[in-house]
């Protein structure tokens, strides 16, 4: 076949060649060649497209499958991602929530990085005090005389003094109050406390109702930071510590 010619133009001389052609066998020659061209190009065809679906389903699956890497790489690095943002969250809180109590000695690896003193030689971890201090400036705008009779102790110092909430005061997240003004106000201080406090962080830590779990009872006026929200949610919900982070576990 002319290579200039296309394979229409060709079949059309062919045909021409053939009417003209003389004899029987001579034609039977030409219609055989003829046919095996038509057919070497069909199937030529016929390899040709094969190939290029074959090309194209090869390209599409393996499309396919980068873009199903990228998806799987892109899931993991986002589970990777939040799982590292909730253990950050978690170390960031954990101090704040931590139980010490007969059954919950203070872990060995606990620290205090840093303290605030106040007045009288008190102390409080460095991290609460913003906290405290709003919470007094808040409770003398309304009246109230809120003042510090204990904060931090030492470890040493609370198997001295040996009670259960001596425990919690080695964590640096405690104040016992009580009223410049006298016994007689420190009633009315702590009303205001339990309805006010948890703004600030602060929870009534052993009320008399949840002795059963605390195992501490005549400490009405012992103040614990535990952070606004789980503050707000104890209490919304009626719990005391132990029971907050038990139902949060």
């Amino acid at each position: 076949m002319n290579e200039n010619k296309s394979f229409s133009e060709w079949l059309k001389y062919k045909m021409k060649v053939l009417s003209v052609s003389d004899g029987h066998f001579f034609r039977f020659i030409w219609i055989t060649a003829i046919a095996i061209s038509v057919a070497t190009v069909l199937i030529s065809a016929g390899v040709k497209v094969s190939a290029e679906n074959k090309e194209k389903k090869a390209a599409i699956a393996a499309e396919e499958k980068r873009k199903a890497e990228e998806a799987e790489a892109a899931l993991a690095s986002l589970t990777e991602a939040k799982e590292k943002e909730k253990a950050s969250k978690t170390n960031a809180i954990s101090w704040m929530l931590i139980v010490v109590n007969l059954n919950n000695p203070l872990p060995d690896n606990f620290e205090i990085k840093e303290f605030t003193d106040l007045v009288n030689g008190h102390k409080v971890d460095k991290r609460i005090y913003p906290d405290l201090q709003d919470m007094f400036d808040s409770a003398r705008a309304d009246g109230q005389t809120p003042s510090i009779v204990s904060s931090y102790i030492t470890p040493e110092e609370a198997k001295a003094v040996a009670l259960p909430c001596a425990l919690e005061h080695t964590t640096g997240l405690c104040v016992d109050i009580t009223s410049s003004q006298g016994e007689d106000n420190v009633e009315d201080l702590m009303k205001w406390v339990a309805e006010n406090g948890p703004k600030f962080g602060f929870i009534i830590r052993y009320p008399d109702d949840k002795y059963s779990v605390t195992g501490v009872k005549d400490a009405k006026t012992h103040l614990r930071y535990v952070g606004k929200e789980a503050a707000q949610a104890m209490k919304e919900s009626g719990q005391c510590l132990e029971e907050y982070v038990q139902s949060d576990q």
